[in-house]
């Protein structure tokens, strides 16, 4: 896990998805593009991809590698972390922990560029 905070944006109006370099927070700022930032949960998936906000998941059964399941990652602030949704269960417990019924979390596209892809979710 990294210890520095990682952001990426999506760029509503150009569609398009990139890295945040420089994130400036001081009352005022104003960005034209109008772009939706989201934070990276400091987890990767089985491929070593970094795992963000708004990324969809594909999930295996530990007990049946046929079985699949999908999920969001949001971050949800009244519950303090990054959770899987539909099931609002804390990303690292559901997924990562030794006990954790699916398994190996694999990135298969984002609610932004993938939006077919929420319909599994």
């Amino acid at each position: 896990m990294d210890n520095n905070l990682k952001f990426r944006k999506w760029d509503k109006q150009a569609k398009t998805m990139s890295d945040v370099e420089v994130l400036d927070l001081r009352p005022g700022q104003t960005y034209t593009d109008n772009p939706v930032i989201m934070q990276s949960t400091g987890l990767r998936d089985v491929n070593s991809k970094e795992i963000y906000e708004g990324d969809i998941l594909k999930l295996t059964s530990a007990a049946n590698y046929d079985e699949e399941k999908y999920v969001e990652v949001k971050y949800l602030a009244t519950w303090g972390g990054f959770m899987i949704l539909p099931a609002r269960i804390p990303l690292s417990i559901y997924v990562f922990s030794k006990d954790a019924y699916y398994k190996n979390p694999e990135i298969v596209g984002n609610i932004y560029q993938n939006t077919e892809l929420t319909n599994y979710v």
